[in-house]
């Protein structure tokens, strides 16, 4: 990975708009320091200059959802028992720290896009729902003005597929 220095975006004067995957948004190393991936994408939000920045696009694709498998390029959604969404919940709510952070770092519209087949679009959109309703129960999006926006992008195929 190149050095921070090298990914200044304060020449681009016109960006409005910065689309990061989730799986981009890690949460912490194993010995529980930030993660260098979340250092970089701070680094650079702290880099935009530009007055015309707006909002962060927070891109999730299937891969990024538990209970998602694919069999014979068709989905299948499969119950996860409550362990697992245990986890998933912890695995969400440390995400949105992160963006927390990085909203201290500027202001910015959040908007969470399920990234997904037409198939899959009403399944995961309710989990997103679902992920950002916990997080505004605890309080979590209190700084966010305005609130996080979750929305639906179809694709026709499945992505890398």
């Amino acid at each position: 990975m190149s050095s921070l220095p090298d990914f200044d975006l304060s020449r681009n004067k016109s960006l409005r708009i910065l689309e990061v995957p989730a799986s981009s948004i890690s949460c912490k190393s194993s010995d529980g320091s930030p993660d260098p991936a979340s250092r970089f994408l701070k680094h650079v939000l702290s880099t935009i200059t530009s007055t015309a920045f707006f909002e962060i696009i927070v891109l999730y694709w299937d891969c990024d959802f538990r209970g998602v498998t694919w069999h014979t390029g068709q989905p299948h959604f499969r119950e996860l028992p409550q362990a697992v969404r245990t986890e998933e919940a912890s695995r969400n709510h440390r995400r949105f720290e992160v963006l927390r952070e990085m909203h201290k770092v500027r202001d910015f519209q959040l908007v969470l896009s399920a990234t997904v087949p037409g198939c899959m679009g009403e399944y995961l959109m309710r989990m997103l729902e679902e992920a950002v309703a916990e997080e505004k129960a605890k309080k979590g999006f209190d700084d966010f003005f305005p609130e996080p926006l979750v929305l639906y992008n179809a694709q026709r195929t499945r992505p890398g597929g």
